[in-house]
């Protein structure tokens, strides 16, 4: 039945666009607009001129979900769709995450075909959803979630990986991803950590910009392979409430700390499209606000794409900011101020309202520039030319062995070990039982952007499963450990003493703990979800009675390693981090997530990944990233209170610091070297240094070199990543590690000009942002 629908789909298609063909073709001359040798920018005028007001603002929208799912089937709703699509008809999304890829497809190509066959100029609609672990809908390879992969600090290893899910987004007809998110989890209380590269603007910088060159490689017909949306442009973060501290606001907060992710890849990339966030900065929303995305984003930056909304954003002007009194008001507002095109409106959307304003040349001109970006980037994407895709391909593309492959890779370098005493790695002969405990350890905790349900073993193997593979299901002994995992009043500790007992049976307690669990989905495990998108963190002590768990299986005596899964970083006092023997932090899962860990746990993978975040030391020790201004350490009074960071007393750089990562292998970096080629503008600062293996495994270490100007004209932070390297190593071979950097690349932005200083400037190498890791240069240009 599926490859009937398919079938006739794809028949549909082609015989449209013969008719088009026909229609449109003059003394044998194409009309410039269907001929595919011609520029996209030359056919996206030439189309652009034909159209009326009303099908110009059809495209400035578009429909979420295509498809939905009731009583555990894919569900299409014809009638709805329809009734949208008379006013929206731009772009289009898969839907419902749980719909399985095969399922979607026929329905894809169905309504892709009638809108060509039934618009009057046969104006395809463009395929778009997010893409974080994979393909948004069920069936692909599940990969790890950002934060995830970022702890790699392998660039050529997570080009690979968006290699394939880019490969997998074309296989089900998706040509435009809502991804990279390239917003700087600055703040360990925001829910969508998770989704970024870190804290520190160089990493997620480069990261993003690899991830939009991969998307966006253009394929044997000079078409991009799928267009990018770089997001949020530009994302809020809070303030610390340090006496003497910088306070957050102004032009040179957001490019040089906010925006600072931007740069690159705008510059070296240049994402199709940005996303304008919610937030709201100097009292003006981003939706409408002229000065951060004109004068700021195109101009300071050079952005030259196109500036969709966030999700019902514009709707949210005068629903919830009141700085509209009307959809049409805020349509009209939001146009003005450079959003180009409505993402996922309620209903009919708010740009729809614009065709009534056809006698106001302002907005006739905008919408007739908003549309023509839009129409670029469906002929740079080979919207009007590319087949549609087929049952055959997508069977034959989606979890290749090469994509699995490089799943299990970039998960076995993302995990990060963050203690260990000498308890791992395990030997398999010693083992004879293990207690596998936490209401995390029997689950894939994805995140709320993964097609993943959390208890479904399609999507790999949850933690408790790998173990049991390894040892046999009898000698993995498991117990959620836990009622809930949402604070409750529920204070019944049988469970807990349940999850005690069997750690004191099995000799070795496996605890995994975290927060998150769920999608988008009210109707599968959301009650029970506590991290993520909505869900910022108040607390960052494990959810429910988790902490209580920990406590007392350490109570026992009993040898403990602790995993912690989530997007986001958890407090770890003293108390609870001393006793316990070993501590990892695995991110969001992939589908390998619980056989990498069970790999580590028995020496078969040696950890290398490290802390792109800073995890802070006591709840309210905020902001804690490494990259702080000199005066954020300083303002106690008295030889009590040599600092106010924090009382009761904490350090500004906790141990847990950004770029930190244990190994079961150790590293010497030695023999660094700095010098200067060339005078002042034209000058490169060039480092080295050698790193060798002083173990016996072979491990990998990710070089990571800091500066900062001796003097500059504003507060420049106490150090910044500028590059990094990641070296595999056999016990006792060494390698040299060359570092070049331009002068260009050592500057900021100073009232939106960029600034280099000259004089003397302060290098770190080694392995960590913390100082005990670090090997200091010193130089000056001149």
């Amino acid at each position: 039945m599926k490859a009937k629908v398919l079938l006739g789909a794809q028949l549909a298609y082609t015989a449209c666009w013969e008719g088009a063909m026909a229609l449109y073709t003059r003394d044998d001359t194409l009309v410039p607009y269907l001929d595919p040798k011609l520029p996209a920018r030359d056919r996206a005028v030439d189309l652009l001129g034909r159209m009326t007001l009303e099908e110009k603002v059809g495209q400035l929208g578009g429909i979420r979900r295509v498809a939905s799912r009731s009583n555990g089937k894919l569900t299409f709703n014809q009638t709805s769709f329809e009734h949208i699509r008379e006013t929206q008809n731009g772009q289009i999304g898969p839907g419902f995450q749980f719909n399985w890829a095969e399922e979607v497809l026929p329905v894809l190509n169905q309504v892709r075909s009638e809108q060509i066959n039934n618009s009057r100029l046969h104006v395809p609609y463009i395929t778009i959803s997010d893409s974080i672990n994979g393909i948004w809908v069920s069936g692909g390879s599940l990969f790890p979630g950002t934060n995830a992969m970022a702890s790699s600090w392998n660039l050529e290893l997570y080009g690979k990986a968006i290699e394939a899910i880019r490969d997998e987004n074309l296989a089900i007809g998706i040509q435009w991803v809502l991804a990279p998110e390239v917003d700087l989890a600055k703040d360990p209380r925001n829910g969508r950590n998770g989704e970024m590269y870190g804290e520190d603007g160089y990493l997620a910088g480069e990261f993003a910009t690899r991830y939009i060159q991969v998307m966006q490689e253009k394929d044997e017909n000079g078409w991009v392979r799928v267009a990018t949306t770089i997001k949020h442009w530009v994302y809020g973060q809070g303030s610390g409430g340090v006496n003497r501290a910088s306070m957050l606001g102004g032009l040179n907060h957001i490019l040089n700390d906010l925006g600072a992710s931007y740069v690159k890849p705008i510059r070296d990339a240049q994402p199709l499209s940005i996303m304008s966030s919610y937030s709201t900065v100097d009292g003006v929303p981003l939706s409408i606000n002229k000065h951060l995305l004109q004068d700021i984003l195109r101009g300071t930056l050079g952005f030259k794409g196109l500036i969709m909304s966030d999700a019902n954003a514009i709707e949210y002007l005068y629903t919830e900011s009141k700085v509209a009194s009307s959809a049409a008001d805020a349509a009209q507002k939001a146009l003005k101020a450079g959003l180009q095109h409505e993402l996922h409106p309620s209903g009919n959307g708010a740009f729809a309202t614009l065709i009534k304003a056809k006698e106001d040349p302002q907005v006739v001109s905008l919408v007739n520039s908003s549309v023509l970006a839009l129409l670029e980037i469906k002929f740079l994407t080979g919207t009007f030319d590319r087949p549609l895709p087929t049952q055959e391909n997508l069977a034959k593309t989606l979890r290749k062995k090469e994509h699995l492959e490089i799943n299990r890779q970039i998960t076995r370098e993302s995990v990060v070990m963050l203690k260990n005493d000498g308890l791992l790695p395990l030997k398999i002969d010693d083992v004879k039982q293990v207690a596998v405990i936490g209401p995390y350890a029997d689950i894939i905790n994805a995140g709320m952007y993964a097609a993943c349900n959390a208890t479904d073993p399609v999507y790999g193997s949850t933690l408790r499963r790998s173990l049991e593979n390894k040892l046999g299901a009898e000698n993995v002994l498991y117990s959620m450990g836990t009622n809930s995992i949402l604070p409750s009043n529920n204070t019944d500790d049988k469970i807990i003493k349940e999850a005690v007992a069997l750690a004191e049976k099995a000799g070795i307690a496996i605890v995994m703990l975290g927060s998150g669990l769920g999608t988008f989905d009210p109707a599968t495990v959301n009650n029970q979800r506590t991290d993520q998108e909505g869900f910022a963190h108040a607390d960052l002590n494990f959810p429910g009675q988790q902490m209580n768990l920990l406590k007392a299986i350490l109570e026992t005596g009993v040898p403990t390693v602790l995993i912690m899964s989530s997007g986001q970083t958890f407090l770890l006092p003293d108390s609870i981090f001393g006793p316990i023997n070993a501590v990892f932090h695995s991110w969001l899962s992939g589908e390998y997530t619980g056989d990498t860990i069970t790999e580590i746990l028995f020496g078969e993978t040696n950890p290398s990944g490290k802390l792109t975040v800073t995890i802070p030391e006591a709840n309210g020790a905020f902001p804690v990233s490494y990259d702080f201004l000199p005066s954020d350490d300083v303002g106690g009074f008295g030889t009590a209170l040599l600092y106010d960071w924090h009382w009761p007393q904490v350090t500004r750089s906790p141990p847990l610091r950004f770029g930190f990562g244990l190994s079961y292998t150790s590293f010497l970096i030695g023999n660094s070297t700095v010098n200067v080629d060339g005078a002042r503008d034209y000058s490169t600062v060039k480092l080295s240094a050698s790193v060798t293996n002083t173990g016996g495994m072979t491990g990998k270490e990710v070089v990571q070199l800091y500066f900062r100007p001796m003097v500059s004209v504003i507060e420049f932070p106490v150090m910044k990543l500028i590059r990094f390297q990641k070296v595999n190593l056999d016990p006792g071979q060494s390698e040299k590690v060359d570092f070049s950097i331009p002068y260009h690349d050592l500057g900021y932005f100073v009232n939106g000009e960029w600034h280099v200083d000259g004089g003397n400037y302060t290098f770190w190498i080694g392995s960590s942002s913390r100082k005990e890791d670090l090997t200091q240069l010193n130089v000056r240009i001149s």
